[in-house]
């Protein structure tokens, strides 16, 4: 702890008890374990210090969106949101997602609900405070599972995943407030609006403004054809891909495959069969697509996807056909700017991988000088000009 830090920590932790006089739980935590609470509020003082620190120079160096939080679905079961308002939480349930294509069996995600009468009761203070705390510094936020506004999927404590059911929010209200609070804080809204979402959602995200999501990977024709650039939305974030899904390296050669099979030893061998058979016309269909924009690099064939074999060329070639889209932000992972393999995130696994915790294969300090940053720098400012100019650091 730094020089002087302590005693105004344990100022913070005695005012945790006063402030939250009400909350039996509160304060038999802070009494516990006074030293883990004051290490914790301290981390977090210098964490919101630097965040703000980064979103001043954001703004000082003229960018025009600065800073792309990311909103979790859920919180920590034991983090202090639960247990200094345990009133608000189901405690007898997580939550999840049904089984779909990708999940078989479900998902639980081990969150712990907002029980929806307890939030309007409220006045809805505890979602208003979430997002100005995530707006503070933020020039856009984006939502993780956007769906959750108007319903979340709750699994019944013991039970499996498929055994849940949806419970319904406060929609209309949730969604009003969301559109008052970007304006408040001029943050930029992102719904990540995958997998099952009812009409309603994306009706309602688009009347308020909220942008949607549109990865690479999904973005089908009623053929299933990968859709030309040109017919992506405007309002709409555009991307390979998610912190969900496979890096475009990774899922060019099929390494997320192969790290599902890994955890899945007992597999049959013809679901793997099956995946490789639409992993090969995935990517053919992609060259295919290239090919259209006249941006298939010299001496890749679309005709012999199935090799399934990789170069730099092909995934500056892919971040070009979605720079040419009418979507207001193009987001790159740098993941992909680096061939990196793994994934950040791989759903409905916890232990087995480290997920959130690997690191980038190059230092920040470092990108400005690496060519094919630069390359891929050039190449998008080609395809997608700056609408205006911008300041220069000094």
């Amino acid at each position: 702890m730094a020089p002087g830090t302590r005693g105004r920590a344990r100022a913070r932790v005695r005012g945790v008890s006063r402030k939250r006089r009400g909350s039996v739980a509160s304060a038999r935590v802070v009494r516990g374990d006074r030293g883990k609470v004051a290490r914790r509020r301290h981390r977090g003082g210098e964490f919101d210090t630097q965040l703000d620190a980064a979103g001043e120079a954001s703004a000082a160096l003229g960018l025009g969106v600065g800073l792309l939080q990311d909103l979790a679905v859920g919180i920590n079961p034991g983090g202090s949101e639960s247990w200094s308002d345990p009133s608000l939480y189901a405690a007898g349930a997580s939550v999840g997602a049904p089984p779909d294509p990708y999940n078989a069996a479900g998902q639980n995600w081990g969150l712990p609900p907002q029980i929806p009468e307890r939030l309007r009761d409220a006045a809805y203070a505890p979602f208003i405070a979430t997002l100005r705390r995530n707006m503070r510094a933020a020039g856009a936020l984006r939502i993780d599972h956007v769906m959750g506004l108007l319903r979340l999927y709750w699994v019944p404590a013991g039970a499996q995943a498929d055994a849940g059911a949806y419970v319904r929010y406060p929609f209309d209200d949730l969604l009003g407030i969301l559109a008052l609070e970007s304006q408040r804080k001029r943050c930029m809204v992102i719904g990540e609006d995958l997998g099952t979402v009812p009409d309603e959602v994306r009706a309602g995200l688009q009347r308020v403004g909220v942008l949607s999501s549109r990865p690479l990977y999904f973005a089908y024709d009623a053929d299933g054809e990968f859709i030309a650039p040109a017919a992506y939305p405007r309002d709409a974030v555009v991307s390979v891909g998610t912190h969900d899904l496979a890096t475009l390296k990774g899922f060019w050669v099929g390494a997320d495959l192969d790290a599902r099979e890994a955890l899945s030893p007992f597999a049959q061998p013809e679901h793997r069969y099956a995946q490789n058979v639409e992993r090969t016309g995935q990517r053919r269909r992609l060259l295919h697509a290239l090919q259209c924009e006249e941006l298939l690099p010299p001496g890749i064939d679309p005709y012999h996807a199935a090799r399934g074999e990789w170069s730099p060329e092909l995934g500056l070639a892919l971040q070009r056909y979605l720079a040419r889209s009418p979507a207001k932000i193009l987001l790159v992972a740098m993941e992909d700017v680096f061939e990196q393999l793994e994934q950040v995130n791989l759903p409905g696994t916890v232990d087995e991988l480290p997920n959130w915790r690997r690191k980038l294969v190059r230092d920040l300090e470092d990108w400005a000088q690496i060519p094919t940053v630069r390359a891929l720098i050039d190449a998008l400012r080609a395809e997608r000009p700056p609408s205006a100019p911008r300041a220069v650091a000094r």
